[in-house]
């Protein structure tokens, strides 16, 4: 498969065209007259790039043994820093791995991960480079979108690498928490979940961009156009997925419970399954038959399982791991097969000598997703 084959079936993968999605785009639900309420937030700081330090794609020497080798099968990729998100491809061993700190990462389970882009970005408090998209044309453009925090509000810029960034969205606002982001493509539209900046009164204000569930109709950079609120409420962390012809699911980290969401067309999003321990839901990835969710303060990775066709819960979720094994895990996505994998989130204490690290999840029957063919 070449190079630029897998890296547009990424994109497609990542660009999930949901009919829920697209019945929103015909008929959004009108929150309080959100659309024609200012937005709260001046589109002010900075956000730079690098050129990459190497190539996008690795060398083809292999690493020589060392503390970045995990023997483990299901373990795709390991040493990174800080992971917030990823976009697997159609191969197992490869993927896009955004770092808090600002970079890109192209990671791979057996050769040096390298750098494609670093955003110069605001990591204080739980801010920084918390999500990435491919452009749904990203064969041709190469176009990475990237939810960021800048000194004074958090923004979504799109950067191709050795360019400099373009902001496709600011002024949403910035606090001591809620500042992570999370990116979805549904066809050319970008969806785009915010967190509260750590203020419950503005993910419910209809005239902010706090705690929001955003619309970007084919996003560019000459004539921005303002976004449409989906949903409102949100918590300090929202994660998007998705999956071809089902809905859209928000994994929600709330102030009094954490929830699993669904957008429905013309109303507000509902609660699929809630969690008033609050276990710190940190991302959410769609499998036949149900949606996984890591919680960060649990430690655990759990499947909510749902009927076909349904989006009401059958029933308690149940576990597919705890921390024992690999620690705590932070955004999930669909990599090859319908596999879910995500990204651990270990550091400072880390589960492994290789942490932080990609790893593949197993199904909740016990058995492990492996890459044999």
């Amino acid at each position: 498969m070449s190079v630029g084959t897998w890296r547009a079936r990424s994109g497609a993968r990542r660009a999930v065209v949901v009919a829920t999605a697209a019945a929103l785009l015909a008929g959004c639900a009108d929150f309080s007259g959100s659309e024609a309420a200012p937005f709260t937030g001046p589109p002010t700081g900075q956000v730079t790039t690098t050129k990459p330090t190497g190539p996008a794609r690795p060398s083809a020497a292999p690493k020589a043994p060392g503390p970045c080798i995990d023997q483990d099968a299901n373990v795709l990729a390991t040493c990174l820093t800080e992971p917030t998100d990823l976009i697997p491809t159609d191969e197992f061993e490869h993927a896009y791995v955004a770092e808090r700190g600002g970079a890109i990462m192209y990671t791979t389970s057996d050769l040096p991960n390298r750098e494609v882009v670093r955003l110069g970005v605001d990591a204080s408090g739980d801010g920084g480079l918390t999500a990435i998209a491919l452009s749904p044309s990203y064969n041709q453009d190469r176009l990475f979108y990237a939810y960021v925090s800048t000194p004074t509000d958090n923004r979504v810029v799109r950067v191709t690498p050795g360019d400099d960034p373009k902001v496709i969205l600011s002024g949403i606002p910035k606090g001591p928490t809620g500042n992570a982001g999370s990116l979805l493509f549904s066809g050319r539209d970008l969806l785009v979940a915010t967190g509260n900046a750590g203020d419950a009164n503005a993910a419910r204000d209809p005239g902010s961009l706090a705690g929001k569930v955003l619309l970007l109709p084919s996003p560019g950079t000459v004539s921005p156009v303002r976004p449409k609120v989906l949903a409102t409420d949100g918590g300090v962390r929202q994660s998007l997925c998705g999956a071809p012809g089902g809905p859209l699911f928000i994994a929600d980290q709330g102030l009094t419970q954490d929830r699993l969401r669904v957008l429905t067309p013309n109303s507000p999003a509902s609660v699929v399954w809630s969690w008033p321990d609050r276990p710190g839901l940190a991302g959410c990835a769609v499998v036949p038959g149900g949606v996984f969710v890591s919680e960060s303060r649990a430690g655990k990775v759990e499947m909510v399982k749902l009927p076909e066709g349904s989006t009401s819960a059958d029933g308690e979720p149940v576990q597919v791991l705890d921390r024992a094994k690999y620690g705590v895990f932070g955004r999930l996505a669909i990599g090859p097969k319908d596999a879910p994998q995500g990204v651990t989130t270990n550091k400072p204490q880390p589960q492994a000598p290789t942490d932080d690290r990609v790893v593949l999840i197993p199904m909740p029957n016990g058995e492990s997703t492996t890459t044999d063919d």
